[in-house]
């Protein structure tokens, strides 16, 4: 179609979404705070302001262009409204951009700068405004504009809405539920929020101190590298398309003070061969399936959270991060004559949810410290050390050789082909084929055995999955295994990775990580000697005690609601003369008749000579979701319950009282 812009004819593609989009196709950025091609249209910091046929301004972002539509970008009027908007947001914004995460790379900063802003007609207003410590990823409200951003994607996007609008006018903010820490929260970690937040509002929390520390305790210090750092890192150098990288990093980590420097691709192999033959298991025995990977711990806590019923069906294997972690700490630390409780492992990840992984009940101990892409950028530029002059050297060995299977983990479909590849010779994989069925959705359908047919699903972005699993659960998916990653495009557009990280970036890195995965010589996990020496030497074959023991882990429903219980018909008497019954008044067993059992309850308490040493409570949740309602009769959990069934429970269990 044909319109004019700033004057000139110019032709634009027919389906375009907005004018904004339009305009940046034809090389005209126009100033915007509050834009994501991925989410709905926000609109709310008229910035992005655009006068058509020579009368209306109107944001640009929500408007659809027309054929011979007369669009001019920067007429005096614009620049002194776009102008006062920065003036209004800098009046009430933080402002103390040296100590400001985003300093360098805020899209405020610049326009600031861009605009030529050095005295602001407007008087600071000081916000009521809390920083927030309680998890991985920092949020800091004095720094929020109100762009809307993280809301939406963490809404939109990753479907888990633990951010939120409240207030009104001034004093609206962007808080989670009932102002809680974020750890309070079904907040995943994943760090979209981080990632799309332009001014520094919502980042990540900077361990680099813990590292130093350790350094100067003349511990034992090992460090591990991921393959989306190392392609993730070159844009903050300008060292694109850098294919030594890695060897670069492993470089300067040594003339930092590590001891070894190893490759989180090799473990990468270790958890593609071991999840294989997991997978081929479940396959063969028609058990637990569709299997649903494990690598990434956003999806884990995402599952642990919303799909406690198909905890069984996660695969028991650990992420390469804490698989390499065990193998470090409980077999090279033993090999090495090295105390494991000397060693201080550092895991270097694109991703904000691996440090809250690193810290899980089951898995704390395996890695010490977690830094990101960010942070391992900031050890660099705090050196002084050109990275572009440092000479490359080789990962450590025995844990430093990885396949090209491992190096593509880094991006989307990286695991599930790599399991498949693992299987490839073993049960006869042959005729894969990979479809696209959407944005962020492949399917995956191959051949095996005497012709049978396995089928597998490829998913990123936590919305994406939703649709996936309500397919699975009713039946309208029959997959196999379903690989899924918690950040759009997988690790490469973790929150932890440089700015801008938004699509465009993720498919350069993705691009760049395939060509780095292209000069591997070693095409298959099953090739890689090391990994197999350690099978042969430690762990005898897939799925023994010893590997179980070294590479699995477990799982467990989190509470979604962290409460106390409430008291309905409290009976103060000793403890051994009562019986306590818990009724689960959560969403889900409220949905299904809690309430009706809890006032059939109070009614047989208030009217039954048996009951009269009942006591009756309000709980929030027994982690038990998909059989609801539940109750709780004294340690006994009565799953789909029924007034009859809770009240023969009871009444067995005043019988043995």
């Amino acid at each position: 179609m044909k319109i004019i812009v700033n004057g000139k004819e110019t032709i634009i593609k027919d389906n375009e979404r907005n004018m904004l989009e339009a305009l940046q196709h034809i090389g005209i950025e126009i100033p915007n705070l509050c834009y994501l091609s991925e989410a709905s249209t926000f609109g709310a910091c008229r910035m992005c302001l655009v006068e058509v046929d020579g009368k209306d301004v109107v944001t640009s972002c929500t408007l659809s262009p027309r054929e011979g539509m007369r669009i001019r970008t920067n007429t005096p009027e614009i620049y002194e409204l776009r102008r006062g908007i920065l003036e209004l947001i800098l009046a009430s914004h933080d402002g103390d951009c040296p100590t400001c995460e985003r300093n360098g790379s805020c899209k405020l900063q610049k326009y600031a700068e861009d605009f030529g802003i050095r005295k602001n007609r407007f008087s600071k207003n000081k916000k009521n405004t809390i920083t927030d410590y309680s998890s991985p990823i920092v949020r800091d409200n004095s720094k929020c504009i109100l762009c809307g951003d993280c809301v939406r994607v963490c809404e939109e996007i990753q479907s888990v809405g633990a951010i939120d609008f409240a207030y009104r006018g001034f004093n609206s903010q962007v808080v989670p539920a009932f102002e809680d820490g974020l750890s309070l929260t079904e907040c995943v970690y994943c760090g979209q929020c981080v990632a799309y937040c332009p001014t520094g509002a919502l980042t990540f929390r900077n361990d680099l101190d813990e590292l130093y520390k350790a350094l100067k305790k003349k511990k034992t210090v090992i460090g591990m590298i991921a393959p989306a750092v190392r392609v993730a890192i070159q844009e903050e150098f300008g060292l694109s398309s850098d294919m030594v990288m890695a060897g670069r990093l492993a470089s300067f980590l040594r003339m930092s003070g590590f001891s070894k420097v190893f490759d989180v691709a090799f473990a990468a192999d270790l958890v593609a061969y071991e999840e294989a033959y997991e997978f081929k298991d479940r396959l063969i025995n028609k058990k637990a399936l569709p299997q649903l990977t494990s690598c990434c711990p956003g999806w884990v806590k995402f599952v642990e959270q919303f799909y406690p019923d198909y905890l069984e069906n996660l695969s028991s294997v650990q992420s390469p991060q804490q698989a390499l972690g065990s193998v470090i700490k409980e077999i090279y630390a033993r090999e090495n004559g090295l105390n494991k409780e000397d060693i201080y492992l550092v895991s270097f990840m694109p991703c904000t949810a691996k440090k809250h992984e690193a810290k899980r009940e089951e898995l704390e101990g395996l890695v010490d410290l977690v830094l990101t892409t960010r942070e391992l950028a900031q050890m660099v530029k705090t050196s002084g050390m050109k990275l572009k002059n440092i000479v490359p050297e080789p990962f450590d060995r025995p844990y430093g050789i990885s396949s090209q299977s491992g190096l593509s983990f880094g991006k989307t479909g990286g695991v599930l082909m790599s399991v498949l590849d693992v299987l490839k010779d073993d049960i006869h994989i042959s005729d894969v084929v990979i479809t696209e069925r959407e944005e962020g959705i492949k399917i995956v359908e191959a051949l095996y055995g005497e012709g049978q047919t396995v089928r597998g699903a490829i998913v990123y972005g936590l919305g994406n999955v939703r649709a996936i699993m309500k397919e699975v659960q009713a039946g309208q998916l029959n997959v196999d295994v379903i690989e899924v990653m918690a950040c759009n495009h997988g690790c490469i557009g973790g929150g932890g990775q440089p700015y801008p990280n938004d699509t465009v970036t993720r498919k350069e890195r993705a691009m760049s990580l395939r060509d780095t995965v292209g000069i591997n010589s070693i095409n298959s996990p099953i090739e890689n000697f090391y990994m197999r020496e350690l099978y042969q030497k430690h762990f005898g074959q897939p799925l023994s005690e010893k590997a179980h023991h070294i590479l699995h882990t477990t799982y467990k429903p989190h509470r979604r609601i962290a409460e106390t219980n409430i008291e309905i018909m409290p009976l103060p008497v000793p403890e051994t003369e009562k019986t306590t019954v818990k009724v689960c008044l959560g969403t889900s067993c409220y949905a299904k008749g809690s309430y009706k059992i809890l006032a059939d309850l109070i009614e047989s308490v208030k009217s039954e000579e048996w009951a009269k040493n009942v006591e009756v409570m309000g709980t929030f949740c027994t982690e038990n979701c998909g059989h609801s309602p539940n109750v709780l009769v004294g340690d006994q959990l009565v799953s789909e319950a029924t007034t009859e069934k809770v009240i023969e429970a009871l009444k067995t269990q005043i019988v043995r009282t």
